[in-house]
C-alpha cells in the first residue's frame, strides 16, 4: 500500500520504535512522543497519530495516565526505512 507520510510522521514512528512502543507495556502518549521530538506541540502529534491509526501503522495501546498510549503494528515497523530498523 502507499502511504501519504511526511517527515514529521516518520519522526513519530522512528521515535515509537527506538523507545521499543510495539506492545501495551511500552505504549507511548502523544506529549512522551511530543516530548522527545522536541518542536512540535501535543495536538500536531496527535493529528499525525490519527492518520496513521486510519493507515494500520499505529495503533491504541495502553492509557498513560488520563491518555491514550500508541504503539507500532507490525505493519508500521515495516514501513520504516531499514535504517531506522537497524539502530533499535
Amino acid at each position: 500500500m502507499n502511504y501519504d507520510l511526511n517527515r514529521i510522521k516518520y519522526v513519530i514512528m522512528n521515535i515509537m520504535l527506538k523507545h521499543k512502543a510495539v506492545d501495551h507495556m511500552h505504549s507511548m502518549s502523544c506529549y512522551e512522543i511530543s516530548s522527545y521530538e522536541g518542536q512540535s506541540k501535543v495536538s500536531t502529534i496527535y493529528k499525525h497519530i490519527r492518520i496513521l491509526e486510519s493507515y494500520g501503522l499505529v495503533k491504541k495501546g495502553a492509557k498513560v495516565e488520563r491518555a491514550y498510549g500508541y504503539i507500532l503494528t507490525e505493519e508500521g515497523i515495516k514501513v520504516l526505512p531499514t535504517i531506522s530498523r537497524e539502530e533499535e
